[in-house]
């Protein structure tokens, strides 16, 4: 699955890498006053319903959960931190790619990528005020990529792997409804969407391994979880933080080089 890819220059890792610290700071502010909330998710329940064995009756003859504020998902120093490093690793692997064309569409997805993971893992909601407007901002940079480099080839492969992309994560999302436990909305959908079509620029089996890693990196962490009794079988879940990292990870390992 790896080819080798073009070094970047350690120029441009340093310098990507102290923009990322004030792109990082920048974004810290807004999320810090959890402004994105909304106004049922300022609190949530101080437990999980019981699963109740089937007709055992109505769940709702339970009564309401207490309610008690929600706690903030993390300190605001891990924005300022994520950046950078995220942008810090794209540059390290993406600067010589496609003569480092394709690098400003993966640093938007990396900062937009920290701020949805830091919001759906607090809300379990991907607001739809950051990841429509990333559909137009990440195609164009695509066409700038395909434009200097002249792989038109590619921008027509990302257009079609994001579409199917969209459609078979569409596809876990209507599953969700029939089958408790999936933790995909149509949020999740419009993320996948948008990072198949990324990934899908560098290739089909980049996209298809970010998807994969995707599940991989939130069996292992629930997992962990489970074992330590943090969460139940039946908790909700946060699917965007993998979506993010699965895409990460699948551009680490998967980057091809131009014309390979």
């Amino acid at each position: 699955m790896s080819t080798p890819a073009p070094s970047a220059p350690l120029w441009l890792v340093v310098a990507v890498t102290l923009a990322g610290v004030v792109v990082g700071l920048v974004l810290a502010r807004p999320l810090a006053t959890l402004g994105y909330r909304l106004d049922d998710e300022a609190l949530r329940p101080t437990r999980e319903l019981p699963r109740l064995p089937r007709g055992a009756g109505d769940r709702e003859m339970l009564g309401p959960l207490p309610l008690a504020p929600r706690p903030r998902p993390a300190p605001p120093g891990v924005v300022v931190v994520a950046v950078p490093v995220v942008w810090g690793l794209l540059a390290w692997r993406l600067g010589g790619v496609a003569q480092g064309a394709l690098l400003p569409a993966f640093l938007l997805l990396g900062a937009v990528g920290v701020a949805l993971a830091w919001i759906d893992a607090d809300v379990h909601r991907l607001p739809q005020g950051l990841t429509l407007p990333l559909v137009p901002g990440l195609l164009l940079l695509l066409v700038v990529a395909s434009a200097v480099t002249g792989d038109w080839g590619a921008l027509l492969r990302a257009v079609l792997v994001g579409v199917g992309g969209g459609a078979a994560y569409l596809l876990l999302s209507l599953l969700s409804l029939l089958v408790p436990g999936l933790p995909f909305g149509l949020g999740d959908v419009t993320l996948g969407a948008i990072l198949s079509a990324a990934l899908g620029w560098l290739g089909v089996a980049t996209a298809v391994a970010g998807a994969y890693l995707a599940f991989v990196v939130a069996g292992v962490v629930l997992l962990v979880l489970l074992l330590a009794r943090r969460v139940r079988r039946h908790t909700s879940v946060a699917f965007g933080p993998y979506l993010v990292a699965g895409a990460l990870l699948a551009a680490m390992l998967s980057v091809r080089p131009l014309g390979g």
